[in-house]
């Protein structure tokens, strides 16, 4: 069986002596945050693998507080944080209608609305406090930008044709004086 992997949040922080580690998830639904649910990591430093089994998991505000089999304490997960877990997709329930995977986002063509002209490429999805955010590349420039993945900028998303279609991009960055950036979104 061919499995294909899809991330499913990214490890934040320890919580308490246990083991037990702080996962925002990718998504608004973390159906995947149960009990025997098989998960792979992908490490922050190396970028190595790792396959863990949840022991425990639980909702704590916008975070999912999960504890790994076989983990004896806070000394063995503190060298996961930063990391990624990703889950099989097959064993997850597909997304809701105008929901996606975000590995499926990234790397999509932004197109503007009016014109059709590309306008840069989807970096990566970043999720803080229950909203999301895409981070684009502006085209032909190493300056990224981070929006709000909201049906108002964003009201095409096209994964067969790899785009997805912005509108209102130049009033977007004109009323931003201080851009938001990955980096204080993570903060």
């Amino acid at each position: 069986m061919n499995e294909r992997l899809v991330r499913i949040g990214k490890i934040v922080g320890c919580h308490g002596v246990r083991g037990d580690l702080k996962v925002r998830p990718a998504s608004d639904d973390p159906a995947w945050a149960k009990p025997r649910q098989k998960l792979t990591l992908k490490h922050v430093k190396t970028g190595e693998h790792q396959h863990f089994t949840i022991k425990t998991a639980r909702e704590q505000g916008p975070l999912i507080i999960i504890g790994f089999e076989g983990v004896p304490d806070r000394n063995a997960v503190e060298p996961l944080v930063g990391s990624t877990l990703f889950a099989d997709i097959a064993e997850l329930p597909l997304p809701k209608a105008d929901e996606f995977w975000v590995d499926d986002l990234i790397g999509l063509n932004v197109v503007d609305a009016e014109n059709g002209r590309k306008r840069g490429v989807i970096k990566d999805l970043l999720s803080s406090t229950g909203s999301d955010f895409l981070e684009i590349q502006i085209e032909e420039t190493e300056q990224t930008v981070v929006i709000p993945f909201i049906d108002r900028f964003f009201p095409k998303v096209d994964l067969e044709n790899r785009t997805v279609t912005i509108d209102l991009l130049s009033d977007f960055l004109e009323m931003s004086t201080a851009p938001v950036t990955a980096e204080r979104l993570e903060q």
